[in-house]
């Protein structure tokens, strides 16, 4: 995991998350556009940082970050205290969310083919719920629950068209999920009052595909 990206969520005072199709368009030389294609979704997180942050503490994770900026990955999660209690909190109603599978192949769904017994769930009860994140394995994408899953059903319809091959595996769920980012841009940065670093605008990270 990069110890800076995470730094930077851990420690955010704001977290905007976007999921908007990206799109993408080649042009000639004479400025025409020659071809147009929309892209899925692509996660985007625009982070801000609080006023206050000690540049001694803030300092060596800034200078990772503006050795990596635009052209390394890093992993981060959502999972810090103020942030896992309502952002990436799990709202279904299992017991566990250890020990569930999927598997699938193309399009927008995928399929639960382990139910974990020590979930305890009884007909009716809500599996997974629309805003849940799940993540197709340890090395997976990550996904929004676009609709509730009801047991016994084990269809979990997504937020977007699938971009991992087909496949089997466990699935990581709520502040469990792992994103491969890479920072696009960074705010710009003053030390004031000799020992405060004062912050610009934003950090944007948007997910890293292969």
């Amino acid at each position: 995991m990069s110890t800076a990206f995470q730094w930077v969520f851990d420690n955010a005072a704001s977290i905007g998350i976007n999921k908007s199709p990206v799109v993408a368009q080649t042009t000639s030389r004479n400025q025409t556009v020659r071809a147009t294609s929309r892209g899925g979704s692509i996660w985007r997180f625009d982070v801000a940082m609080p006023a206050g942050q000690l540049w001694t503490e803030a300092r060596p994770y800034i200078t990772a970050i503006e050795q990596l900026d635009r052209h390394s990955t890093g992993t981060v999660q959502i999972n810090t205290a103020g942030y896992s209690s309502w952002l990436s909190k799990y709202q279904g109603v299992a017991d566990t969310t250890s020990g569930f599978a999927a598997t699938w192949t193309t399009g927008n769904t995928v399929t639960l083919s382990t139910v974990p017994a020590g979930a305890n769930l009884t007909t009716g009860e809500v599996v997974l719920k629309a805003g849940d994140w799940i993540q197709l394995g340890s090395s997976g994408s990550v996904y929004e629950v676009a609709v509730d899953v009801i047991h016994p059903s084990t269809t979990v319809t997504l937020n977007r068209p699938l971009i991992d091959d087909a496949g089997t595996a466990s699935l990581l769920i709520g502040p469990a999920v792992t994103w491969t980012v890479i920072c696009t841009s960074m705010p710009t940065w003053s030390i004031v009052d000799k020992n405060i670093v004062s912050f610009s605008g934003n950090f944007s990270f948007y997910e890293a595909l292969a």
